[in-house]
């Protein structure tokens, strides 16, 4: 219960809860098995849903369909590369920590990117309807304000460079992401 309270004021009351995540202990393993793995599901999982009924080859009288095993290919794809990113966002935080005199700490970096995908993750349970795309992208607009007002409230970077380096770190997650993926894609895993 107190996780689904947790994800409610993240993304209701952001202000005060980012005070009480960056007051309270956390691992690496309570923030995956707690928030990051179950959020994670949603987005594959309203995929699969979605692709079985508005895949990608359309039928005249069965609408757009997709081929089971691809399906399942591209859920479990879509839930590496969201725990992935994270994973990867918090050691962003990380590496460039001291350009900002931040915290190097991966635990507090890691409630950041966790607590600031919220509503990105949530927005991918509305991928049922392909449309709904569009729910995921504003979500990203409160991702971007979420993982700002984390970056000063737990790995303490000052007001003025907050947006450095929350676009800085968009940026290098974007470029692993592209390498990842093309790695991913020449050895045939995609």
């Amino acid at each position: 219960m107190h996780a689904l309270r947790r994800i409610c004021n993240v993304v209701v009351r952001p202000g005060a809860e980012w005070e009480r995540i960056a007051a309270e202990p956390a691992s690496v393993t309570q923030l995956l098995v707690r928030y990051v793995l179950p959020l994670a599901l949603l987005a594959p999982a309203a995929a699969v849903v979605g692709m079985r009924f508005f895949g990608i080859d359309w039928d005249p009288r069965h609408g757009y369909r997709v081929e089971a095993a691809n399906i399942l290919a591209a859920g479990a794809t879509t839930y590496v590369a969201l725990v992935g990113s994270i994973l990867a966002l918090a050691a962003i935080f990380v590496a460039i920590a001291p350009l900002y005199g931040s915290s190097r700490s991966y635990v507090a970096a890691l409630k950041v990117a966790t607590f600031g995908s919220v509503p990105v993750l949530l927005a991918g349970g509305t991928l049922v309807i392909p449309v709904m795309a569009v729910v995921a992208m504003l979500a990203g607009l409160q991702t971007l304000v979420l993982l700002w007002e984390g970056a000063g409230h737990v790995l303490q970077v000052r007001e003025d460079s907050r947006s450095e380096f929350v676009g800085a770190s968009m940026i290098l997650l974007v470029a692993a992401s592209t390498i990842a993926g093309a790695a991913a894609s020449g050895l045939g895993f995609l």
